[in-house]
Formats: structure tokens, sequence, C-alpha cells
């Protein structure tokens, strides 16, 4: 049995890679995906990627770790979160999720194209929300599709470029790490939100800036993410870009640049690679 529909594959081989697209699944009903197989989950992950968060943060600064949270595991087991967020990251290292999850992309392979050739850097986390959750203003500097399995919420994507993701913030990423975006009231109708509900899902483009607000029910989402040879370019000549304007050269911006910047990115690997930058 299909995991995704086909017509949604179509779909998404239009959209890919720039635009976000709608697709329909059928995992609302996956074993590995209810709270039972998620506490387990859980606790065979190493501890360190098992995250609790606020659920009500207003902003990235808020939306902080809960250091004294209950075990993770028994809150899911007992009906996902009621007051939390809890995230599994690289849930794939679980050799049941790392199948499920490249089944997945074998069925989406005809839209975004196969492991490892074109789809590299492959990586799961599965999102578990307390009711009301909001997930604050943040980008991510990889391609996602986020399947909602339960429980559903509104996901609101913005366009990866200023005044909503200025340069200076995608460099800064690759540097540290930093994800979190500001916020500007005037923000709120310029992006598309998608209403996700059990059997949707969202395609996100790479570095799409986005808020994530849950129901009034808890929710369970799955989020595949992966890197193209084109992104990893992107990322490669973003780390350039400090020591070309050193140099007085034009510095890379991926929101105005009309091609791969393959040269730009061979030189940031050699420069990283020989700490120069």
């Amino acid at each position: 049995m299909s995991l995704i529909d086909l017509i949604s594959v179509h779909g998404l081989a239009a959209a890919y890679p720039q635009t976000p697209g709608r697709l329909r699944h059928f995992l609302a009903d996956e074993p590995l995906l209810g709270c039972g197989s998620l506490a387990d989950a859980a606790r065979r992950l190493p501890p360190f990627h098992v995250e609790q968060r606020v659920h009500d943060a207003a902003d990235g600064e808020a939306f902080r770790m809960i250091p004294d949270a209950a075990d993770a595991a028994t809150t899911i087991a007992e009906g996902c979160a009621d007051r939390t967020w809890i995230m599994l990251r690289y849930i794939e290292q679980l050799p049941d999720y790392h199948a499920l999850i490249h089944r997945l992309l074998g069925e989406l392979a005809p839209a975004i194209g196969a492991v490892p050739s074109a789809v590299c850097d492959v990586k799961g986390f599965v999102f578990i929300s307390a009711p009301d959750t909001h997930t604050p203003f943040h980008f991510d500097a990889e391609y996602n599709i986020l399947f909602q399995i339960s429980g559903d919420k509104i996901f609101a994507a913005y366009p990866p470029a200023p005044p909503f993701l200025a340069l200076d913030e995608r460099e800064a990423y690759h540097r540290s790490g930093e994800n979190m975006l500001g916020w500007q009231p005037d923000f709120a109708d310029a992006g598309q939100q998608y209403l996700l509900a059990p059997g949707d899902a969202l395609f996100v483009p790479h570095a799409a800036p986005h808020w994530v607000h849950a129901g009034d029910a808890p929710s369970v989402s799955l989020s595949v993410t992966w890197q193209s040879p084109a992104s990893r370019a992107a990322a490669d000549a973003l780390a350039l870009n400090p020591l070309l304007r050193r140099w007085g050269l034009r510095d890379y911006d991926p929101a105005s640049a009309a091609r791969t910047p393959w040269l730009r990115a061979a030189a940031g690997r050699i420069g990283q690679r020989i700490g120069l930058l």
C-alpha cells in the first residue's frame, strides 16, 4: 500500500523546489507514529535528542527548554502532550523509523529525485505538541515535508527573502545554528497559511521562514528533511561571504541569485578545509 497519494506526488513535482505544496498521505494509522510507539522511541533515542520546550512561547527567546520536565516518554504514553512541546530529533537513527522515512522518500523520488544523488542528509523529527502550542517564527536551512498525523495545526510559510529573512541571518545560521527570527506585526498577513489535519502534508522550501500553531487537541507531526546538491552549494557559498566582503568583492545572496553558485561553493569548501574561513 502506498504511503502518499500519487496525485499529490505529481503536484509536488510542479512545486518543487521553490514553492510550498500540499500533499495527502496515509500515515494517520501508522503504528510507529502512535503514542505508544513514540513513547518507546523516546526511550530508545539518546536523551539529548529528546527535547521538551514551553508550548506557549511568544517569540524565539521564550521558546526555551524545560530542564526539569517530566519524563518525555511517560508524557507521550499518557496521551502525547498536555502542556509541553516535545521533539524527537533524528529519529531516522532508529532502524524502524529509518525504513519508514526511506520508504516515503522512495515514493517522493519522481518529484524530488532519488537518494543519495539528489536527496542527501536525510533527517527525521517528530513533533508532539500540546493544544495551542505556538512555535515561533524561524527558518530551517533544509527542505522539509511535514506530515500531520493527529490533531491539527496552522502552518504559515513565508518567502526566504527580506524582510522575512535577511542575508546576515542566513549566514549566522551556518556559523552558529541560530534559526529564530525577529517578528514584526505587519508580517501577520504576509504569509501563506495552511490548515493541516490528519492526512495532510506540506512541502516547505529550503530556508522558508514559518510559524506553527497547534489546534485545541494534542498534535503529532512527522517532519522529513533533506538537502540537495544545490542547497549544499548555497551553504558553502554563504560561508565565503565574510572573506569576500573583506576583499571588497560582491557577496552571495540566495534570495537574489538566479543560478546555483557552484564556483563560489567550491571556493568556500576549500577555504573551510584549509582554515581560511
